[in-house]
């Protein structure tokens, strides 16, 4: 086992699997842990995402009595049900006692648990120190994990030099999560000068190593032109390919291309059947687009109902533009009675998030009194907002409605 584990620690994914499989097939709990990892992230020559085969080691290795195998069937659950909750708590104990004992498999479980608030309050130093131990032990997930944190700024402050340390640390050991990360801060500029070049060739490369978000990001680049001719048919190949093997951006995407006809038939039952695969796998921008769907007709009936729950489902879930779609709904009424003040509380919703829209919204909500009282100062201070925010109608509304200029 220690061989096995060794071999996985240090990204040697394939010269571990057989091993892994041995053990397994010996009766070891935590060899089948292991397994349920590389089916249920397509690890290694498992290039596909493989829910059923993870649910099958994991729940084999739950009934040997590995905690990890427990937790992780907790995780199929639903991410807003108490059972999951109560479950990832009550296994909360072993596992720190684990990581606790240099376990760094545990090491790594323990800090995505903190850094996401599973089974336990979100708490950003107990995630930094957890998956720094991985990290220490030269665990290329945990090395990507704080890269991650850096990068995108997971209940941290972002910082793109530090997340490079990582990510170069993890690319050493050639892990394709790695090169994708990599290839996103070329892609976008973050932390290094954007370069498209280098941002294709991290892609390709992760992408020929199975990596789907590296798919996806290719798919992106043909579409977009990034460092090679626009194509969208090597585009929509991509997409294809990426959400075949699991990716909820692709899924999405491809939804969008199939609802405004770009590079494929336009075909709104295509679009929302991929919209709702997206949702599934519990993307917020699909519950947007869902709702998007039934409040037009687009792909199934009109239901308003049905939108408005979809929206509340994404904003739950984190999307923000959400909020301003519900606000609107309650605005103009379309079948819906119209309520002005539910109308108001959603755009207060999105603007506390900082959303541009709803505090452009909410602006004018408090100039005009629409759901609430006149306050000029409230209409003036969500405004300057929505506009610092790259709202520019905030500054065109100040202007012709309430004779102010925006320096």
């Amino acid at each position: 086992m220690q061989k096995a584990e060794s071999l996985y620690y240090e990204c040697h994914l394939d010269e571990a699997f057989p091993l892994f499989e041995k053990l397994a097939e010996d009766g070891s709990g935590r060899a089948m842990y292991f397994l349920g990892e590389y089916y249920n992230h397509g690890l290694g020559k498992i290039r596909n995402r493989d829910e059923k085969r993870s649910h099958f080691w994991h729940k084999k290795g739950h009934m040997a009595g590995e905690v990890l195998c427990s937790l992780n069937l907790a995780y199929e659950l639903p991410e807003d049900s108490p059972t999951r909750q109560k479950l990832c708590h009550l296994y909360l104990y072993d596992v720190n006692r684990l990581a606790e004992a240099d376990d760094v498999a545990a090491c790594q479980e323990l800090g995505e648990m903190y850094l996401y608030g599973f089974g336990t309050s979100k708490d950003s130093r107990l995630a930094l120190y957890w998956l720094g131990q991985g990290a220490e032990r030269g665990f290329w997930r945990s090395l990507n994990a704080l890269g991650d944190m850096y990068r995108l700024g997971e209940e941290i402050e972002d910082d793109p030099w530090k997340a490079l340390y990582y990510y170069r640390k993890a690319e050493k050991l050639g892990s394709r999560e790695a090169w994708t990360s990599l290839g996103f801060m070329y892609y976008a500029g973050h932390g290094v000068t954007r370069n498209e070049e280098r941002a294709f060739t991290y892609f390709k490369k992760a992408d020929e190593a199975g990596d789907v978000n590296a798919a996806f990001m290719l798919g992106q680049c043909y579409l977009e032109g990034v460092h090679v001719k626009k194509d969208s048919e090597k585009g929509i190949f991509y997409l294809k390919e990426a959400a075949k093997r699991g990716s909820a951006m692709a899924m999405w995407t491809l939804g969008k291309c199939y609802s405004r006809g770009f590079g494929v038939p336009m075909d709104g039952k295509e679009a929302f059947s991929l919209y709702q695969k997206a949702a599934d796998e519990g993307l917020s921008a699909a519950y947007n687009s869902l709702g998007n769907c039934y409040r037009y007709g687009i792909g199934i009936s009109e239901d308003k109902g049905k939108a408005i729950e979809m929206y509340e489902k994404a904003f739950s879930a984190g999307n923000l533009e959400a909020a301003d779609e519900l606000g609107t709904m309650y605005l103009v009424g379309s079948e819906i009675p119209t309520d002005a003040h539910k109308a108001f509380l959603w755009y207060e919703k999105g603007a506390k998030e900082d959303d541009p829209a709803c505090q452009y919204h909410l602006g004018i909500c408090y100039h005009q009194g629409i759901g609430t009282s006149v306050s000029v100062e409230r209409a003036l201070e969500y405004l300057y907002r929505a506009y610092g925010g790259g709202y520019t109608s905030a500054m065109e509304y100040v202007r012709e409605n309430m004779g102010i200029e925006i320096g």
